[in-house]
């Protein structure tokens, strides 16, 4: 490659990383905490109707989400070759689930969306349990995906290959997990830093469900 090629092709990567990272600030700005000291997460106000979808689960079921009410949805995007960002992510959440009330871990599904095309109903299906076998793993065509992931603001660009195989990639990826609410509101956002404080979150999800913290589940705290 000529040293003028292998510049561009750095320069393209930097603005294209700058892309996805500007975008997910504007995605997160738009969602204004308004009860102060109240959630750990970032407040979705004013409130809105989550968007509706229905994909493939890991089983080879629909999964819609008009389906979930009553239920607490932590979304999630990604793909299943991720070397670090994926699974960190899921370990944490379901790091998160475990330390919920049996009776409130049955009514909170978490739910990752693959942005990859080479992640089919197989290759979930190995994936998800992994982490925790209750975990829902989805897949559909390449548009419905988009779709999803624009309405939630999800930002993803296959990276460029380090080899010659056209199979072998990475994928750059937006990191926020979504929070919906059993009346199929859009009421969180997490960064991935927060993903890893699992007393917060788990509060969060209770006062959701309209019980109190837990006493060692502060409220209000940021990273």
């Amino acid at each position: 490659m000529s040293k003028s090629a292998f510049c561009f092709s750095a320069l393209f990567k930097v603005l294209a990383l700058g892309v996805i990272i500007g975008a997910t600030i504007v995605y997160i700005a738009n969602f204004r905490p308004t009860d102060s000291g109240v959630w750990f997460g970032n407040n979705i106000a004013p409130a809105r109707a989550a968007y509706p979808f229905e994909l493939t689960d890991q089983d080879g079921n629909r999964f819609r989400l008009a389906d979930q009410r009553g239920n607490v949805i932590l979304l999630n995007f990604g793909f299943t070759n991720c070397p670090n960002i994926c699974p960190t992510s899921l370990a944490h959440l379901a790091a998160t689930c475990r330390q919920l009330p049996d009776s409130i871990r049955q009514r909170v599904r978490v739910v990752f969306v693959s942005v990859d095309e080479r992640d089919d109903i197989a290759v979930l299906k190995k994936y998800i349990p992994l982490f925790d076998e209750k975990f829902t793993g989805l897949t559909g065509d390449k548009e419905t995906i988009g779709n999803v992931a624009r309405a939630y603001g999800a930002f993803y660009r296959k990276a460029e290959s380090a080899t010659k195989d056209d199979a072998d990639y990475l994928i750059d990826h937006s990191t926020n997990t979504t929070l919906i609410d059993p009346d199929g509101n859009l009421r969180l956002v997490y960064s991935i830093d927060q993903l890893s404080k699992g007393a917060e979150m788990a509060g969060d999800i209770l006062q959701v469900f309209g019980l109190p913290r837990p006493a060692s589940s502060p409220n209000g705290t940021r990273p």
